[in-house]
């Protein structure tokens, strides 16, 4: 284990070591140069250009010496006289942070951290707000041996896993019988993404939903808290914000109790005349002598009279703020250490714990102060003061207060707060992603939010209780609807989807449903549904294994880990839908006891990962597999608007090719839409990936397929072979492949069931008629000279690949069709069904379907 950096202080070494981190190193640059090539056309600010490493002290620590094996040596300090060659002795000076030239911590790394004490320390220990941060740490104090002192050390690792930002170690030794604090923070940052562009815009698509779901208590790491729009009670932003503007608000109330406002107020006091002094209000004395001549010497007279009082609109102010501040600490506090009791839930230290108790210290000696004792209630001020404002004390104290009462819209970078996991993160941003495609690319309006409220748990976190099942449904204006889900679990007793054995919970769910005008083109009164599922992955592949394609370059190009797509392969063959079995003929009541029809409902599977591709130029490196079998992967990151990156497009393009776009949505020329609904549930059937069945069967769409053609011409054939077509007892039938192509594409052969051969009508010869239907018996792909003269009507050398179909028994038709063209044989040709066919008199008037699959 390498040591990476080694600080020195007069009091102690901090010696820092992880395993090699050249790759997560390597990543990371690779990273930051594909986001450089962005900007390189873009006047961009400096400081967002070149991102800097640091590491921070509080308060400012005397750095004697930095030692650094890794030759990553800091900027900034030979002005110190501390660089020089790696290592520099003798030299103080005091820094509040270092800058180094080189990313040092990483997430998902272990880290080991180890203090070595100059001087005989008694304790020591780490004082983070996480009990699992502390617990990884052990104290050994100073022992003496023969062969020397082994000097005190506090020792430990930590795991950065999915936390980034700023890892803040606080370390509390005691030194001397007293107690020292040296606080040293790093920022932790991802390797597969910019912390400071994509994180603030995945919590910016968040906050528009959820603006406070992503905020935890108690994490490895904190960041800078950003703005938000929000206004409303939330413990943990109120809690970060006070951290920060505490020692401002104590300073406030010590000035105040020092020198506390006060103001010359009137008061009347009921006064006999015998204690009256002073001049006397003429209309007071002529009262007085008045009921003096009637007798009248015991009655009391109202004298109003002016003195200083603290009882004022600004101290009232005053204890409201800090008895209200009191209350709301008391209560975090009581609270926390009450969920902080069940052993399994221990995430809070002690340490932390006991901070926000000495937080309510300083107010409960200001509440006891005197002069507070003779303040009423506060009521609100009638008017703006001067005092809150302007007077020392008092106006820190009212600019405090204004920040608590407004946190959410006044909120800053002058305060940190953890966040959940950059993985949980990821996953609801991706999900959110969806949902932005859905209204803003593809036309959908959004018409249910069905998702759960927000709860707060007890450690004052939002979560999503039951996950997102069922949470947002939309409508397009062609009638199309659309439900995307969060996180829905798919059991054993599904009624309409299940999971037979394990269940399941994929992470994102997109159910699109056809209206029934649009299942009713196959015959079918119920609506069709698709459904595709995404699993939000945080990984990208690292490791290459001796299966990988040899001209994978994983190190030049973002692919996702091969358990994420193995993953996407169970989803899709784990879920099996359940339908009424097709018994159409048969009354509801006795379809009771039937077996469920069961069907796989899932097109398609496909990973999410923050791979970085410039994707208006390139290809997804899963595109043919996506197109093949179904399964695959998409990189998602948030686009940036201001580079002309988009971050999303392999995905839009693919969900547009899908499910298409409403017209004004995506809309071409003309006004329609660029994917029409006709055609949608054909375009899904007929992709290579829907179409695959299990060997030796066969998928069709329409199972009762037709394809329209005409008979050959007479010219060389033997007239046997058009009588045996009259009779009904001709067994073959061909078709130049080239001819079928122009037409059709090469897989419908393999679906057609019936054909209609059209041959000369006996009324007009230049047009032919349909009164014969042909099953199919099978289809082969055969170079004309391998065809007989008994399957053709004539021989020929020509080797042109030719299909031929073997056929059963004929069907007529009750009512032949007719004006079938002549010629070219093409004319001749569509694709149609038995019902569409026997509905038509007329050939132009015989329903064309299967669109998708003409050329």
């Amino acid at each position: 284990m390498p040591e990476l950096i080694r600080l020195q202080t007069p009091d102690f070494e901090l010696s820092v070591w992880a395993n090699d981190i050249s790759q997560r190193t390597k990543v990371y640059q690779n990273t930051m140069a594909n986001r450089a090539s962005l900007t390189a056309n873009v006047n961009v600010d400096a400081k967002h250009a070149q991102p800097s490493y640091e590491m921070r002290f509080a308060p400012a620590a005397e750095l004697s010496n930095i030692i650094e094996p890794q030759g990553l040596v800091t900027t900034g300090l030979e002005e110190s006289g501390l660089a020089e060659n790696g290592l520099v002795a003798n030299a103080l000076a005091k820094h509040a942070e270092l800058t180094l030239n080189a990313p040092l911590f990483f997430e998902n790394t272990q880290y080991q951290f180890e203090w070595v004490f100059f001087s005989e320390v008694t304790n020591a220990r780490l004082t983070h707000r996480s009990q699992s941060v502390n617990e990884t740490f052990r104290f050994a104090p100073e022992v003496k041996t023969a062969r020397g002192v082994v000097p005190a050390r506090l020792s430990g690792t930590i795991n950065t896993g999915n936390d980034v930002g700023w890892l803040r170690l606080p370390l509390t030794f005691e030194l001397n019988g007293k107690t020292q604090t040296q606080h040293i923070a790093f920022e932790v940052l991802p390797t597969k993404m910019a912390l400071h562009q994509d994180l603030p815009a995945m919590y910016q698509a968040i906050d528009k939903v959820y603006p406070l779901w992503r905020f935890s208590l108690v994490e490895k790491t904190e960041q800078d808290a950003a703005t938000s729009q929000q206004r409303g009670h939330f413990p943990l932003m109120w809690l970060a914000n006070f951290s920060a503007l505490r020692e401002g608000f104590e300073q406030g109330l010590k000035v105040i109790c020092a020198a506390p406002h006060s103001r010359l107020q009137p008061t009347v006091a009921n006064i006999k005349a015998a204690k009256l002094k002073g001049r006397l209000p003429h209309k007071l004395a002529e009262q007085v002598k008045q009921n003096f001549a009637n007798g009248q010497y015991d009655k009391r007279y109202a004298v109003e009279k002016k003195q200083l009082s603290v009882d004022t609109p600004e101290n009232r102010f005053i204890k409201m703020a800090v008895s209200r501040s009191k209350r709301k600490l008391a209560a975090f506090e009581q609270r926390l250490r009450q969920s902080n009791q069940v052993p399994e839930r221990q995430r809070l230290s002690d340490s932390f714990l006991n901070e926000l108790h000495s937080w309510q210290q300083p107010m409960q000696k200001v509440l006891n102060q005197s002069f507070l004792k003779e303040i009423g209630a506060y009521t609100g001020l009638s008017r703006e003061s001067l005092v809150l404002q302007q007077k020392t004390g008092y106006s820190a104290v009212y600019r405090v207060w204004q920040e608590l009462k407004f946190y959410l819209d006044v909120f800053g970078n002058q305060s940190s707060i953890s966040m959940k996991s950059v993985a949980e993160i990821y996953e609801v941003w991706c999900f959110f992603c969806l949902k932005q495609i859905l209204e803003q690319d593809l036309g959908f309006d959004l018409v249910e939010n069905s998702a759960t409220k927000l709860v707060q748990n007890d450690f004052f976190e939002y979560q999503l209780k039951d996950g997102f099942a069922g949470a947002f449904r939309f409508k397009r204006s062609d009638g199309v609807t659309a439900r995307l889900a969060h996180e829905p679990k798919f059991t054993r007793k599904g009624q309409s989807i299940r999971s037979y054995l394990v269940s399941q919970e994929p992470d994102i769910v997109l159910e699109v449903t056809l209206p029934k005008s649009a299942s009713s083109h196959f015959g079918s009164s119920e609506e069709k549904q698709f459904i595709w599922l995404f699993d939000a992955k945080y990984r990208i592949k690292t490791d290459k294994s001796r299966f990988d394609d040899s001209g994978e370059d994983i190190e030049s190009t973002d692919y996702v880990p091969d358990d994420a797509i193995n993953q996407m392969h169970r989803y899709r063959d784990a879920l099996i839908r359940l339908s009424e079995p097709s018994l159409t003929e048969s009354p509801s009541s006795s379809m009771a006891g039937q077996p469920a029809k069961k069907s796989r409902p899932v097109f398609g599977a496909f990973a999410l990962y923050p791979g970085f591709f410039d994707q208006a130029t390139k290809q997804n490196p899963y595109a043919a597999a996506i197109e093949e079998v179904g399964i695959g992967a998409f990189a998602l990151l948030p686009s940036q608007a201001e580079y002309g990156y988009s971050g999303h497009q392999w995905l839009l393009e693919f969900l547009q090719t899908q499910i298409g776009a409403a017209p004004n949505a995506q809309a071409g020329q003309g006004g329609e839409a660029v994917y029409p609904l006709d055609g949608m549930a054909e375009r899904l059937y007929v992709q290579e990936a829907a179409r695959i069945p299990y060997y030796g069967m066969r998928q069709v769409l329409y199972p009762d397929l037709t394809m329209t053609t005409a008979l050959g011409g007479q010219r060389g054939r033997e007239n046997e072979y058009f009588a045996r077509f009259e009779r009904g007892t001709a067994k073959w039938y061909h078709l130049p492949q080239s001819t079928f192509l122009q037409k059709f594409k090469q897989h419908v052969a393999e679906e057609i069931r019936y054909l209609a051969l059209a041959s000369t009508s006996d009324t007009q010869s230049s047009t032919k008629q349909i009164d014969k239907l042909w099953p199919v018996k099978s289809v082969t792909v055969l170079p004309r000279y391998a065809i007989t003269e008994e399957q053709a009507g004539k021989l020929s050398g020509s080797a042109d690949l030719c299909y031929l179909f073997e056929l059963g028994r004929p069907l007529s038709l009750l009512a032949p069709v007719s004006n079938v063209p002549h010629r070219p044989m093409k004319n001749a040709m569509k694709l149609t069904t038995l019902t569409r066919l026997e509905s038509a008199i007329r050939f132009a008037e015989v329903e064309k379907v299967y669109q998708e699959a003409m050329v």
